[in-house]
């Protein structure tokens, strides 16, 4: 792919020192993580990105702290017209998303 293609999605993990993040881009919510357009996670204070194509219209976000008793959030769905950035707050098991 080349640098021009898709749209980028900028994830700031802020989560309390040793706590890990992921967020998994999907195309539809029908089958989970099957379904995958890209995965990334970091831990805390270490920032990450997400690709998505061009040829995916629209996605969705699932985004989890790993190994939080949280569940984990959905968000979307997004049209695949511009870049987007999420941080993560907060705590292994009391913890937030939002739209930066």
């Amino acid at each position: 792919m080349s640098l021009t293609e898709g749209h980028t999605i900028w994830v700031h993990n802020k989560l309390v020192a040793g706590t890990w993040a992921a967020v998994t881009a999907v195309d539809t919510l029908d089958y989970a993580h099957q379904n995958q357009i890209d995965q990334q996670w970091s831990v805390a204070h270490h920032g990450f990105h997400l690709t998505i194509p061009d040829n995916y219209p629209t996605f969705y976000l699932y985004l989890e702290a790993i190994a939080s008793t949280q569940d984990t959030k959905t968000r979307g769905p997004f049209n695949n017209n511009q870049d987007f950035c999420w941080h993560f707050h907060g705590s292994l098991n009391d913890w937030d998303v939002y739209a930066c």
